[in-house]
């Protein structure tokens, strides 16, 4: 077998990465790491403005980028912006990353509720982001990824799922455990036609959204770093994006329908 050993593990890939703004996010982090190995970005997040800031830090280290605004919600501007991203590159897609998410307290602008207490619009809200999006969105990607035979479909869903963390069940349990359901039935109907399909699910992360939940509680991090098995530091978001660049290259072409957990060894059991 012939290794490529040179850098630019993607080269000449077109990917696709929802939630891709912010200054300190997981979908920052990957798309940073794609255009850095080579990949042609389309940094795709509802806020307009957030997408362009990080095509631009892609676009400054000599990368390539495309900001696309999209609410994941709309199958209308999923395939708007499938479309364009396809347009401005080849006409492919080769790598989706479902990343776009909900995210308790910060998107809500709720706190941690009994599950009796959410109401039926914030349950409804949260399973349309994290879930419904994600379907939107490989619907959208899939005609660009069929006629070549090849593609890469990573979901992100969350470690929370093994613990069951009370408080938020709609958004980091319910929603999140629905997607690693929907990551393993889609890689079983699109493995046929070269399709792989697969799951990340970090654990806490000190991106931006977590950190503002944790404000009044700084505890947290302390806590959570003595948890894990690798207690030296907490994850960063460029921990998950590794991840997230091993399942978009080839050295992953055979792993599918597969859930990665990536938090440090917190929960190993």
């Amino acid at each position: 077998m012939a290794y490529q050993l040179e850098g630019k593990r993607l080269r000449d890939r077109v990917a696709l990465i929802t939630g891709g703004g912010g200054t300190n996010s997981l979908g920052r982090s990957i798309a940073l790491r794609f255009a850095a190995e080579g990949a042609k970005v389309g940094v795709l997040d509802i806020d307009g403005p957030s997408a362009v800031k990080v095509a631009e830090e892609i676009t400054a280290a000599g990368g390539d980028a495309l900001p696309i605004t999209c609410d994941i919600v709309d199958l209308a501007q999923c395939e708007a912006a499938a479309k364009l991203l396809a347009d401005t590159y080849g006409g492919k897609i080769d790598i989706l990353v479902n990343n776009a998410a909900a995210f308790r307290g910060v998107m809500s602008k709720e706190p941690w509720k009994r599950f009796y207490e959410w109401t039926v619009e914030q349950w409804d809200y949260a399973l349309d982001v994290n879930l419904r999006g994600m379907w939107f969105c490989v619907r959208a990607v899939y005609p660009y990824m069929k006629p070549q035979g090849y593609g890469k479909i990573i979901n992100m869903t969350s470690a929370t799922f093994w613990e069951g963390v009370a408080g938020f069940i709609h958004y980091y349990v319910s929603s999140k455990g629905g997607i690693i359901g929907f990551t393993r039935a889609l890689a079983r109907e699109l493995g046929p036609e070269g399709i792989r399909v697969n799951a990340i699910a970090p654990g806490c992360t000190r991106t931006e959204a977590n950190l503002e939940q944790t404000r009044q509680a700084p505890e947290h991090w302390e806590n959570v770093r003595k948890g894990q098995c690798l207690p030296q530091r907490n994850l960063e978001a460029d921990d998950i994006a590794g991840t997230a660049f091993f399942l978009a290259s080839s050295d992953s072409d055979w792993v599918t329908g597969q859930t990665i957990l990536v938090d440090a060894g917190l929960r190993h059991n």
